[in-house]
């Protein structure tokens, strides 16, 4: 299907942690891309209670155990979430989102199955067939060479907004290489997974 065509929905998670299997997530942001123009005005952003805090993560998100308190917990927005994650998700490090949200679905009883897009391994892509090696993969040095101001890092929404400016600009670059179908996309970025070699949060 036509790039144009394909509904996309950035997405970007808070967590307790790095473990999918033990850690919860404490903040959800989607954003969806239709017709490749990012909805702002459409985006979803929610805090979520987690059962256990974990005050080391504090460090890297900024929320704290107050800031949650009255949070719904994930079992209580799940719906509303499953509904937001409409369209193939798009992130950096997206697989990491992917594995928390799949986990936490389960554990609600319904089977989450979305195809991914990662940022990063776009972006490999693109510098291989521009013959560019040893490439920063990190978040904020894509989002310096794309231009875009660092503010509120490891903040969900975001995040979630600087990947929907990331992949949007990377779309021009694509189509301009004549990729122009989703399924294309799909597979030139997983052919990169060696990329997450070297992400860094």
């Amino acid at each position: 299907m036509h790039l144009e065509n394909v509904k996309f929905c950035a997405v970007d998670i808070e967590t307790t942690g790095l473990n999918p299997k033990k850690d919860e997530i404490i903040a959800f942001a989607r954003i969806p891309i239709i017709n490749l123009k990012i909805l702002v005005h459409d985006s979803f952003y929610t805090l979520i209670r987690p059962r256990k805090y974990k005050i080391h993560a504090m460090k890297y998100h900024g929320i704290s155990k107050d800031d949650l308190e009255t949070a719904p917990a994930f079992e209580q927005v799940a719906e509303r979430i499953l509904w937001a994650l409409d369209g193939i998700l798009v992130g950096y490090s997206v697989a990491f989102d992917y594995n928390f949200l799949r986990r936490h679905f389960q554990s609600w009883g319904a089977n989450l199955k979305r195809d991914l897009l990662d940022i990063a391994m776009i972006e490999k892509w693109l510098g291989e067939r521009q013959g560019a090696e040893d490439l920063d993969l990190s978040f904020e040095a894509m989002m310096k060479g794309y231009g875009l101001k660092q503010y509120y890092r490891h903040n969900a929404s975001a995040d979630a907004f600087f990947a929907a400016q990331i992949f949007q600009m990377q779309v021009r670059k694509l189509l301009a290489l004549g990729v122009d179908c989703a399924e294309k996309v799909i597979e030139l970025a997983a052919s990169c997974k060696d990329a997450h070699g070297s992400l860094a949060f």
